[in-house]
């Protein structure tokens, strides 16, 4: 458990197009989540901001001005890009992850946004520049060489808000989203930049104290961690691939996979009231353990008249176990 002492509003991306599909049943890219190669993102730092930033959080090796190697293997190089410094994420070793069967695409997604928050600490503010029309892009690799066949792509799906299109970039809106397709003077193929959203959350309201707490769960199964906070009346619940966030009786709670565990770590901030919270999370451990018995139930049981064996009996435990007799005779 940490005390929080910034008064300032963080970032958090939500609903992001995180398989590099575009959300439309009728249209999608057919990018796989491999195809990511870079995370960007649009800052409001400074020049001496970004030297604070870099001399006060642990970066173990600097490979040129503005290139830094972190210990989670990201690469991080800040350019200026349409007026404002960005911050480009990379990975350093996609073959090293994969040997450890971690998806490269997935731990890119998540060690770069923990760095952003690592940053709005150090900085003491939100670091995204909200204001800037690009905030937050994904990029992806993209079999494209040439502009004709974007545009056929396009249109074949019916796509007609098209905002720039020239050798070298294509730009449209879709679903209220900007896309763009880019090609360096030098690069055959094209690379597709998506728009994500960011959410805006201030984590001190009024002057009551919080506290923040990080604690890893068992938890594994994200539409059974959605039922659960559904049922135990969760508000303002965003998903996607990876994060499941939602607001609970004054609480934030952000669970994020943990990919080398399989399972979801969870965030908790605005805690007023720390019995409170250890009360609900008891709660919520209970209501998802429930229903992994109730679904595991159901499918034996299902699987026991699929096989035409007979259910003998049945009967609940102190602990509230199932057991269940079968005659296989």
């Amino acid at each position: 458990m940490s005390l929080i002492l910034q008064a300032f509003p963080m970032a958090f991306l939500i609903s992001p197009d995180a398989n590099g599909e575009i959300a439309n049943d009728k249209f999608s890219l057919t990018l796989e989540k491999e195809n990511l190669n870079l995370v960007k993102i649009a800052t409001n730092l400074r020049l001496e901001d970004i030297n604070y930033l870099m001399e006060n959080i642990n970066v173990p090796y600097k490979y040129s001005n503005d290139n830094y190697i972190f210990e989670n293997g990201l690469k991080l190089n800040w350019k200026i890009y349409n007026g404002h410094y960005c911050a480009f994420f990379t990975l350093r070793n996609k073959n090293y992850l994969l040997a450890k069967n971690v998806n490269p695409a997935s731990y890119l997604l998540t060690q770069a946004e923990e760095l952003l928050r690592a940053f709005d600490t150090v900085v003491k503010r939100n670091v995204r520049n909200i204001s800037s029309g690009e905030t937050f892009y994904y990029c992806y690799d993209t079999p494209y060489k040439l502009k004709e066949d974007i545009l056929d792509l396009l249109k074949a799906h019916k796509i007609e808000n098209i905002t720039k299109q020239t050798d070298l970039e294509i730009r449209f809106r879709h679903n209220f989203k900007n896309y763009k397709y880019l090609r360096n003077a030098k690069k055959e193929t094209f690379y597709l930049e998506s728009e994500q959203k960011i959410s805006l959350l201030n984590i001190i309201a009024g002057e009551k104290s919080t506290t923040s707490r990080k604690i890893k769960t068992n938890y594994t199964d994200r539409e059974i961690l959605l039922k659960t906070l559904e049922e135990y009346g969760a508000k303002a619940i965003e998903y996607d691939e990876f994060n499941v966030s939602c607001d609970m009786f004054g609480m934030k709670l952000l669970y994020s996979k943990n990919f080398a565990q399989g399972s979801y770590d969870l965030e908790i901030s605005k805690i007023s009231d720390e019995s409170s919270c250890d009360n609900i999370l008891q709660d919520l451990k209970d209501e998802y353990s429930s229903n992994i018995q109730d679904i595991t139930y159901r499918t034996i049981i299902e699987r026991i008249k699929n096989k035409n064996l007979r259910l003998e009996s049945e009967e609940i435990d102190e602990d509230n176990s199932i057991i269940l007799t079968i005659d296989v005779g």
